[in-house]
């Protein structure tokens, strides 16, 4: 895996060259989710970052927020997103040429974030990574493994289901040898036509026809807000120009999990926690070069 060819930069480059991800995430009960999410995507190569999260979270997230971050904040009623959130959200994407947008990360499950995601990936020839109630979302809706709005869309997506979401949304049972896990990220994957991050001791990450399984990470990534930062990670890796869209989902994956073997080593693995592995992302992103 050439990692100087996929992050070289040119000397002329702009931040426009690197892409803007949108961060749509957390809620009233989970505000750090999306700010995990949107300061490891800034921290991971994109030239834009902008967090879209209820109004009523301001505080919160302004607390935490990386500076050079850009806010959105959403229409709420009751501490409820409005469908003036939505139409702020795609309004958003299509203004600002979004590269790729996070959804899911702490927001709840509701009917407003499953229809948002169908706007967004029946609407955008984008790059869209779907996490956490994000996933749950599309829980039993799928037929002989398929889920119906995946195969109608325009986006490009990519799923970040551990194993419990994996089953929700696949309807597939869930199978933890190593020859069963490649399996089932396969077959889901190729079924509708996305790309499938299963995530675990030895993540598997599939399109369907190739398939990479990785090699770092630690037990002690088995923690809150992990799984927020590889989104917000993957998001971001995947703006670069480089056309092969498996390989650089792959390459976040691995990068998160090298981060994460740093952040062991300084905090133990006992009491490292995600922001940790946001914080050793530079010198992960250093060592692959």
């Amino acid at each position: 895996m050439n990692f100087n060819k996929l992050f070289k930069r040119k000397k002329n480059s702009y931040k426009n060259n690197f892409g803007h991800v949108l961060v749509v995430a957390s809620s009233y009960n989970m505000p750090g989710a999306g700010v995990l999410c949107s300061n490891a995507a800034i921290r991971s190569g994109a030239g834009l970052v902008t967090f879209a999260f209820p109004e009523s979270i301001y505080p919160a997230v302004i607390q935490n927020i990386k500076p050079e971050i850009m806010l959105l904040p959403l229409k709420e009623k009751n501490k409820k997103l409005t469908e003036a959130a939505k139409t702020q959200v795609i309004n958003f994407i299509d203004k600002r040429k979004i590269t790729s947008v996070v959804i899911g990360c702490g927001c709840g499950q509701s009917l407003f974030l499953k229809n948002l995601i169908k706007s967004i990936i029946k609407n955008f020839e984008i790059y869209v990574v779907i996490d956490a109630d994000g996933i749950n979302s599309f829980s039993n809706q799928q037929q002989n493994s398929t889920v119906k709005d995946f195969i109608n869309s325009k986006a490009k997506i990519i799923i970040t289901p551990h194993p419990k979401e994996f089953e929700r949304i696949s309807g597939m049972k869930y199978d933890n040898t190593s020859a069963g896990r490649k399996k089932i990220a396969e077959t889901f994957a190729k079924n509708n036509d996305i790309i499938c991050v299963l995530k675990g001791h030895k993540t598997v990450v599939s399109d369907g026809e190739k398939v990479y399984i990785n090699n770092t990470g630690n037990p002690g990534m088995a923690t809150a807000g992990s799984g927020d930062v590889l989104s917000g990670i993957i998001a971001s890796v995947i703006c670069n120009e480089n056309n092969d869209l498996l390989l650089k989902t792959a390459t976040a994956v691995y990068i998160h999990g090298l981060a994460g073997d740093f952040a062991a080593k300084n905090k133990t693995q006992v009491s490292m926690t995600a922001s940790d592995i946001i914080e050793n992302l530079p010198k992960a992103f250093r060592s692959i070069k």
